[in-house]
């Protein structure tokens, strides 16, 4: 009987509930990694990019490329049926015509896109259910989530040039669940660079830099003004749009607490 039902668990795993072979695919980005991980359908991942470090397990798969190249052999030998990739991965995957492989491309606009692509790749790994309970789970975590002391933030990607955060980037939505407001959420670019002249006839509360640098310039400009850094763990968490986006929130609501300042 025990035997029975271990074949019958396993048959289920190749074929699907429904009887179909199960697919398999591959991660050219951490956040889908995270997302096939976090929907338990990590079985049928046959590989990742050199940057998906979360969860840790994620580092045992084969490797496919990275930010800037696709090992598009590795693929072919591979094998997946899906490979998951942003929009801003299509202009390095011009050989995949030559693999049977199909790419899935999402973009992260706002933090509905994130509930969109999980939903979209728990069709593709037939993890409807985990998708529609991940999501649901990710919505109450980050109505829990919201300062009482509402700031204006400029939260700078890079300094010299200073590249920040428009309209159309799902950080500004994270910015807005917290209860704060970016500064730049009106530009109508993605990642737009801007003058330190903008930023100061804007007057930010807050200035948040993604990655430590040289901060001394900021700080002759904006002497009222708290300068936070972030931790390595917190660009990974606010950088990627994926199932924790609810920690990136909860790190922008607790913005007032002064670690990481200057």
């Amino acid at each position: 009987m025990n035997i029975f039902k271990y074949l019958i668990s396993l048959l289920i795993i190749i074929f699907g509930i429904n009887g179909a072979v199960a697919s398999t695919y591959a991660s050219l980005s951490p956040v889908f990694t995270e997302i096939i991980y976090a929907l338990d359908a990590q079985d049928n991942l046959l590989g990742v990019s050199s940057v998906c470090n979360y969860p840790k397990e994620a580092k045992q798969k084969p490797v496919i490329g990275d930010t800037y190249y696709v090992n598009t052999e590795m693929l072919v030998k591979l094998k997946p049926d899906y490979l998951f990739a942003t929009e801003s991965n299509k202009p390095k995957l011009g050989e995949l015509y030559l693999t049977s492989t199909k790419p899935v491309y999402f973009n992260f606009f706002n933090i509905n896109d994130i509930y969109n692509s999980v939903e979209q790749i728990g069709k593709i790994t037939q993890r409807q259910d985990n998708a529609e309970l991940l999501i649901k789970n990710i919505k109450n975590k980050i109505d829990k989530y919201k300062t009482k002391t509402p700031k204006k933030i400029l939260f700078l990607i890079q300094t010299n040039p200073e590249i920040t955060i428009g309209k159309n980037s799902f950080i500004t939505d994270i910015i807005r669940k917290s209860g704060h407001k970016s500064i730049t959420e009106n530009i109508n670019f993605p990642y737009p660079e801007i003058s330190l002249e903008y930023a100061l006839k804007n007057k930010p509360d807050v200035i948040i830099i993604a990655y430590p640098t040289d901060v001394s310039r900021l700080k002759r400009l904006f002497p009222n003004t708290k300068i936070l850094y972030l931790s390595r763990y917190e660009s990974d968490i606010i950088m990627r749009p994926g199932p924790r986006v609810y920690e990136a929130v909860k790190i922008f609501s607790e913005i007032d607490v002064p670690n990481n300042s200057y």
